[in-house]
């Protein structure tokens, strides 16, 4: 037993180093099940379900009904654009679609942006692509009437935050209402879309909102862990599953949800998702698939319920909420409430296990980050406030840990003494733990307490837009939620922790006292090359902190001095030495009489004259001799 305390400690060491590992390595995305029966394949070659087959190439169930293709061009001179401080959104009459929309921060328009979204363009159009029709495109799916797939919208801008488009034909007429809520990056759309059923018909109508997102398949690879490039995938949520899809697999073949409560596309820091209202008994259904002759042009349809019309004019109306902005979870959170009913766009900002610590730490950081206006420096405080609200644990387990090391003597006589009975050496191991009050625990309570709050960081650095390209000293680190460019921290880390270690008391055997001053330090050194700079920040700041309050605890702390002077008189008296700890000379034993004694009077075996286990004393030869053997030493 006593070296289980060593040994809880490296085993939780260990399971924190896979953990962190295993969420660097292995990323969320679900392969996507084998194309649906009834999957078709359409004149561009996109093998989609039935339903959107049709809508693909703007065909009617009854060819006779359908209209005439439009054929005049967009005037792109008027489109209709709005400008907000956060974002420059532009509405063409193209489709009457949102075409572009331009983050305005400098962040998204850096080098690690430039090759998908030039300036800070969220959609990732691709310029003089005909496959990019813009953004919240309605169509009807399988359905009677359909609109052509190029038709010009006649628009117009009602207000700073609100555009109207509305197409006509024989049997449709159908409106688009946009209203954009500029202060949480929603975009709300309304349509109205009118049927008109020529007598003795039925018409049979599925709506459809078509969004779009680019992903260079090319720029994936070579990716790792947090580093450039980050990719866009697409995202689903589906009850409380979030369900991705790299890009790469969209090509393999499509994906189709059944019953959303969101789709769209997700970045590790940028949100581009699309909430449709509807009644829970009329689930919405989504496919995902990608446009021909468009590298990485990834297209996603909304389907709303089918719905079978008589002859008249019937009018449908559904609304979509998009989302088109950073994943801040402030920020997701006033889109829930603006939106009008339930979206849980906040869902994708995964703070894991213990985002009951992640939210909190997060507040945190916003709170240091308004005050002093640097994120590294708010991730320093941060260390400061965790360290001083853990200190008091701290303070106890490294005073349990100094008793422990000053027990060493005592320790090494009952390891001799019981060295061929392990169950009996380690019942008077925690005998002499007991009576003086050690506990071999407490040295793994520093760690078990920073675990949480590592995963909990390690989290919100890897999905938390607010810290999202954001700098620490520029020139070196650029971006905390990225690796250090030139490791110089995860260096400086490796280093402080070989230092910290030394300082630690010395509570276990030399092979684990070894495995704790060089393995630990060594493998969270390791595993820094790879963490974001913001978590290697913590670390560093958070060893540094540990290892000052170690030289305290070492030279100035009375009651740990104390402790310490007491166990080495202790271990003195018990080993037949001096009042230092080092035993004068090597203890004279003799194991057949102690057992002889133990095996008749277990009562006397727990404590001495000097109330310490009878197991770290020398106890005075019995000359009453029993029927035992003598073990030959």
């Amino acid at each position: 037993m006593q070296d289980q305390g060593k040994r809880l400690m490296l085993a939780v060491a260990l399971a924190l180093g896979v953990m962190l590992v295993w969420n660097m390595v292995f990323s969320p995305d679900k392969k996507p099940p084998p194309p649906p029966a009834g999957t078709t394949t359409t004149a561009s070659g996109v093998t989609v379900g039935p339903a959107v087959a049709t809508s693909l190439v703007g065909v009617a169930l009854d060819p006779a009904l359908a209209p005439a293709r439009a054929t005049q061009p967009a005037s792109y001179e008027s489109n209709v654009v709005l400008t907000h401080p956060k974002f420059v959104a532009t509405f063409s009459p193209r489709g009457g679609n949102l075409v572009s929309f331009k983050l305005s921060d400098k962040r998204y328009q850096g080098r690690a942006e430039k090759s998908a979204h030039p300036d800070g363009e969220l959609l990732g159009q691709i310029e003089g692509a005909d496959a990019f029709r813009g953004t919240f495109g309605v169509n009807f799916a399988a359905s009677t009437y359909v609109l052509p797939a190029d038709a010009v919208w006649t628009g117009k801008k009602i207000s700073d935050t609100q555009v109207e488009y509305e197409i006509s034909t024989d049997t449709l007429e159908v409106t688009k209402t946009f209203t954009i809520v500029p202060e949480v990056y929603l975009v709300k759309l309304e349509v109205a879309a009118t049927v008109k059923v020529p007598a003795g018909k039925v018409a049979h109508q599925t709506l459809a909102v078509s969004v779009f997102a680019r992903q260079d398949p090319a720029r994936i690879e070579g990716a790792k862990g947090q580093g450039d490039p980050r990719s866009w995938v697409s995202s689903t949520l589906v009850g409380e599953d979030i369900r991705q899809t790299s890009v790469n697999d969209v090509i393999k073949a499509p994906r189709m949800e059944h019953g959303i409560t969101w789709s769209g596309f997700e970045h590790p820091y940028l949100l581009a998702a699309y909430a449709p209202s509807t009644d829970a008994k009329a689930p919405v259904d989504k496919w995902t698939y990608v446009e021909a002759g468009a590298a990485g042009l990834m297209r996603t349809d909304l389907e709303f319920p089918a719905v079978n019309l008589e002859a008249g004019a019937t009018t449908i109306t559904h609304k979509v909420v998009g989302y088109l902005g950073p994943k801040n979870f402030k920020t997701l959170e006033a889109a829930d409430e603006n939106s009008g009913f339930n979206t849980n766009f906040r869902h994708t900002v995964d703070l894991g296990w213990f985002a009951f610590i992640g939210k909190p730490l997060l507040w945190l950081l916003l709170e240091f980050y308004a005050a002093f206006g640097n994120w590294g420096i708010a991730i320093i405080l941060l260390t400061f406030l965790v360290k001083a609200a853990t200190i008091y644990w701290t303070t106890k387990s490294m005073r349990s840990m100094k008793a422990m090391a000053s027990l060493a003597p005592q320790m090494k006589v009952l390891q001799e003494k019981y060295k061929d009975d392990k169950q009996r050496q380690q019942v008077e191991t925690m005998a002499l733990y007991k009576t003086h009050g050690v506990n071999p625990i407490a040295g793994c309570l520093p760690i078990l307490l920073q675990m949480p709050i590592w995963l909990a960081l390690y989290r919100m650095l890897s999905s938390a837009g607010e810290l999202y390209q954001q700098p620490f000293i520029g020139g070196w680190i650029d971006d905390l939620t990225s690796t250090d460019p030139f490791y110089v921290l995860p260096f400086i880390l490796l280093i402080t922790m070989f230092a910290q270690a030394r300082l630690t008391p010395a509570t276990g055997d030399s092979m684990q006292q070894k495995m704790m001053q060089y393995g630990m330090p060594l493998m969270f050194g390791v595993m820094a090359f790879f963490f974001p700079a913001g978590l290697t920040l913590y670390i560093f700041t958070n060893t540094v902190l540990s290892a000052l309050h170690s030289v305290y605890m070492n030279k100035f702390d009375k009651q740990s001095l104390a402790l310490v002077e007491k166990m080495k008189a202790a271990s003195a008296v018990a080993t037949g030495g001096k009042a230092s700890g080092k035993p004068a000379a090597k203890p004279v034993i003799d194991v057949a009489s102690s057992e002889a004694n133990s095996d008749d009077d277990d009562g006397d075996d727990s404590a001495t004259a000097d109330g310490s286990s009878s197991s770290s004393a020398a106890r005075p030869r019995n000359n009453n001799k029993r029927n035992t053997k003598k073990k030959r030493r």
